[in-house]
C-alpha cells in the first residue's frame, strides 16, 4: 500500500519540481532575452519608452574583458594553426551560442569560453597571448611615426618656405640662427615640417607664455607640459654640465618626443577600449592599425595637442568602462570619479574636451544605477529528486534539466537598483546627487583653474612679464595692431567683462570669432569649398558610423531603453551621440578643415566602425584572421592592407585611397606649408 501511494505521488512531485525551477528561472530573465522574445519594434525617438523603467530590470553582465580573453583554448584567433575539426566544432558551437545566448546581443563573438576543442600544439599551450598583441601594437605605432618623420623631412627640405603664407610664425622668428648647432640641424632641418601652422602657436606659448591675444585660443595643457620639462632639462644641463641650452631647441625636441609618448599611450588605450566594447581582439588590433595610419596622422607627431588629447580621452574611456564592470559599489564610484578626472584633464588640452562630459554622465549613471545581481537560490527540489530517484531515464532527464538551470544560474547579471526592493529610491537619489556634484566638480575644476590662470596672466600681467615682452620685441617685430599683455586691459572688452557665474572668464569664444570668424555659418563661403571637400571623407565615414551605431542598438538588438544602454558597454551609442555633435559643429560652426583631425583624435567611434568593416572582409582562411598573421608581419608597413578589401568594389578602393593619400600627401602638404591644417 505504501509503495502504491508513493508511485501515485510522483507526478505531483515532478510538477512541483518544474514549478520551483520555472519560478527561479523567471527571476533570472533579462531585458535582452525579453527584447528578443517580444520582438519589440519601438522607434529610438519614442522618449516615453526610451526613458521608462526597464522591464525586466536585469541585464547580462559580460564583464570588462571576459573570461581568459587571450587564451588559445578559448579563442580561435590566438591559435597558431588550423585544426581539422575546428571549422565543424566552431560552426556547431556558434549556432548553439546564437540561439541560446548571443541572440540577446546580435553580436558576433569570435572567442568562446566553453567547450572549445583544445589543440595539442606547443605554441598553443601558452596561457596568455596578450604580450604578443601588445608587441604588434607597438610595432605598428612605432613604424608609422618613422614614416611620418621621413615624409615631413622630405617635404620640408624640398619645399622650404616656398609655400609659406603670412600666418602666425613668431616661434620661428624668435630663433637666432647659429645660436645652437644642434638646434639648427635637428630642430630647424630634420624636424622643420613639424613646426607648421598651429604648431607655431603652441611652441610660442611654450617658450613665451600668453603674451599675445590670439594665443589664448590654444589651451595650455600641451605647451605647459613642454614648458615644465624644458625648465627641468635646462636646470639639469646648467647644473651638471654648466651649459645653457636655448629654450627653442629644447621646446622643439620635447614637443615631438612628448607627442610620440602620448601617441603610443593613446594607441594602447585605444586597443583596450576597442576590446572592451567589441570583445574582439582582431578588431582591436585592426583599430590600432587604423589609428597608426589615420588620415590626420601628421597632427599626432607635429607640435599639436592631438596626441595628448587622444591619450587622455582613451584613458578616460578605459577607466570608465572598466569601472562599470567592477563588483563592489565603492570601486565603481571611485573608478568613475577617476575617469571623470582624466576627462577633465582633456578639457585643459583642447576645447572640444567639453563634450567628454557626455561620457562622464553616461558611465556614471551605469556605475550608480546598476548593481551585480546576488546569486539566485538553488533548485533544491530538483537536486533532491536527482539524488533520490533510482530510475536511470528519469535521473538523466533531471540531470539535463539541472545542467540547463545551473548554466543559466551562473550567468552574471546586473539589477537596476531603482526598481529593486532591496534599495531605497530616496537613498539612491541622494547618492546620485552627491556623485553628480563630485563629477561636475572633478570634470570642470581643471578647466576653471586653467581659464583663470590664463586670464590673470594676460589681463593682469606682472611687470616682469611685460619686461620680457619688451625684450622679445627687440628680437622680432610684433605688429602694432596685435593686442599684447601691455595693452590688454585697455583694448579688450572681455578682460573687463564679468566672469560667467562669477568665476569663469569668457575669452575663448570672443577670440575665436575675432581671429578665425568662428560662428554659425561663418565658414559657409564660396572660397571655402576646398576646405569642405577636404573634410568630406571624414564627415561621410562619421555619418555612416553614427547610423550604424543607432541601427545596431535600436533595430538589431531592440534595446529601446536608455537605462539598459548605460548599464551595458558593448555598444557605441554614447560615442555616436558625441560624434553627431562634433559633426554638426564641424559642418555649421567651425573651420571645416579642422574636422578631420578633430574626429580622429576625439573618439574611438571611427576606429571601431572601420575595424568592423575590415573584420567582415577578412573572415575564414584569409590573412588577418589569426594572431600569427599579425605577429609574422614585419611591422614596417601598415597591416590592414588586404586584397579582399581592395576587391570590394569602389567602397574598398576609396577606403584605401582616402587613408593613404591623406597619410602620405597630407603629411607632405602640411610640412610644405600647404593648407592641410
Amino acid at each position: 500500500m505504501v509503495r502504491h501511494d508513493a508511485r501515485r505521488e510522483r507526478p505531483m512531485d515532478r510538477l512541483a519540481i518544474e514549478h520551483e525551477t520555472n519560478v527561479l528561472e523567471d527571476e533570472m530573465v533579462t531585458y535582452e532575452e525579453e527584447a528578443i522574445d517580444m520582438n519589440r519594434d519601438v522607434a529610438w525617438n519614442d522618449l516615453k519608452v526610451l526613458f521608462s523603467v526597464p522591464e525586466p530590470n536585469k541585464i547580462r553582465e559580460l564583464g570588462a574583458v571576459g573570461y581568459r580573453p587571450f587564451n588559445p583554448e578559448n579563442c580561435a584567433f590566438f591559435r597558431d594553426r588550423w585544426h581539422p575539426s575546428e571549422r565543424e566544432n566552431l560552426a556547431e558551437q556558434a549556432s548553439e551560442d546564437v540561439t541560446e545566448e548571443d541572440e540577446d546581443s546580435d553580436m558576433h563573438y569570435e572567442c568562446y569560453s566553453q567547450n572549445t576543442t583544445p589543440i595539442n600544439d606547443e605554441n598553443d599551450s601558452k596561457e596568455w597571448k596578450m604580450m604578443d598583441c601588445y608587441w604588434f601594437v607597438l610595432k605598428q605605432l612605432f613604424w608609422s611615426r618613422i614614416w611620418i618623420l621621413i615624409l615631413q623631412f622630405i617635404a620640408a627640405s624640398f619645399a622650404g618656405n616656398r609655400f609659406k603664407t603670412d600666418g602666425f610664425d613668431l616661434a620661428d622668428k624668435s630663433i637666432s640662427s647659429g645660436e645652437s648647432l644642434f638646434g639648427d640641424v635637428i630642430v630647424r632641418k630634420l624636424l622643420a615640417g613639424l613646426r607648421r601652422w598651429d604648431a607655431q602657436h603652441f611652441l610660442f606659448v611654450a617658450d613665451h607664455h600668453y603674451v599675445i591675444e590670439q594665443s589664448l585660443a590654444f589651451f595650455p595643457g600641451y605647451p605647459e607640459v613642454i614648458n615644465i620639462l624644458r625648465i627641468g632639462f635646462q636646470h639639469y644641463f646648467k647644473t651638471n654640465y654648466d651649459t645653457d641650452v636655448p629654450s627653442w631647441v629644447l621646446s622643439g625636441v620635447l614637443s615631438v618626443l612628448i607627442n610620440l609618448f602620448f601617441f603610443h599611450l593613446a594607441g594602447f588605450a585605444l586597443f583596450l577600449v576597442t576590446y572592451m566594447v567589441t570583445r574582439s581582439c582582431k578588431r582591436s588590433l585592426l583599430a590600432v592599425c587604423l589609428f597608426a595610419y589615420n588620415p590626420a596622422s601628421i597632427f599626432f607627431t607635429a607640435a599639436y595637442s592631438e596626441s595628448m588629447f587622444m591619450c587622455l580621452t582613451m584613458s578616460g574611456f578605459s577607466v570608465m568602462i572598466f569601472s562599470v564592470h567592477t563588483k563592489f559599489h565603492y570601486t565603481r564610484i571611485c573608478g568613475a570619479l577617476a575617469g571623470t578626472a582624466i576627462f577633465g584633464l582633456s578639457l585643459v588640452s583642447r576645447s572640444n574636451g567639453l563634450l567628454n562630459v557626455i561620457f562622464v554622465a553616461w558611465y556614471f549613471v551605469g556605475a550608480i544605477f546598476w548593481e551585480p545581481e546576488k546569486p539566485i537560490g538553488e533548485a533544491k527540489k530538483l537536486k533532491e529528486a536527482i539524488s533520490s530517484t533510482k530510475n536511470a531515464v528519469t535521473r538523466k532527464d533531471l540531470q539535463a534539466r539541472s545542467i540547463e538551470f545551473e548554466k543559466k544560474r551562473h550567468q552574471k547579471r546586473k539589477t537596476f537598483r531603482w526598481t529593486d526592493s532591496r534599495y531605497s529610491q530616496c537613498g539612491l537619489m541622494i547618492l546620485f546627487l552627491i556623485c553628480a556634484s563630485l563629477a561636475i566638480f572633478g570634470f570642470f575644476l581643471p578647466y576653471v583653474f586653467m581659464a583663470n590662470g590664463v586670464f590673470s596672466e594676460f589681463c593682469h600681467a606682472e611687470e616682469h612679464a611685460k619686461l620680457l615682452l619688451r625684450q622679445l620685441k627687440k628680437i622680432i617685430r610684433i605688429p602694432s595692431k596685435w593686442i599684447t599683455i601691455e595693452d590688454a586691459w585697455e583694448k579688450t572688452t572681455w578682460c573687463r567683462d564679468r566672469p560667467l557665474f562669477g568665476f569663469l572668464p569668457q575669452y575663448y569664444k570672443a577670440i575665436q570669432y575675432k581671429y578665425w570668424d568662428v560662428r554659425f555659418f561663418g565658414y559657409w563661403q564660396f572660397k571655402k569649398i576646398p576646405c569642405f571637400l577636404l573634410m568630406f571623407p571624414a564627415a561621410f565615414y562619421t555619418f555612416q558610423a553614427i547610423i550604424a551605431a543607432f541601427d545596431d542598438v535600436f533595430n538589431k538588438r531592440k534595446w529601446n531603453n536608455i537605462w539598459v544602454l548605460t548599464g551595458r558597454t558593448d555598444h557605441t551609442l554614447p560615442m555616436a551621440i558625441h560624434a553627431a555633435i562634433l559633426l554638426f559643429v564641424g559642418i555649421f560652426y567651425m573651420n571645416a578643415e579642422v574636422f578631420t583631425r578633430m574626429i580622429f583624435s576625439s573618439s574611438p567611434l571611427l576606429y571601431i566602425y572601420l575595424s568592423g568593416y575590415l573584420d567582415e572582409m577578412t573572415k575564414g582562411k584569409t590573412p588577418g584572421n589569426r594572431l600569427w598573421h599579425y605577429e609574422n608581419s614585419p611591422g614596417i608597413f601598415p597591416f590592414f592592407i588586404f586584397r579582399r578589401v581592395w576587391n570590394d568594389g569602389l567602397r574598398g578602393k576609396l577606403f584605401y585611397i582616402y587613408f593613404f593619400s591623406y597619410f602620405i600627401f597630407g603629411t607632405m602638404a602640411h610640412a610644405a606649408w600647404l593648407p592641410f591644417t
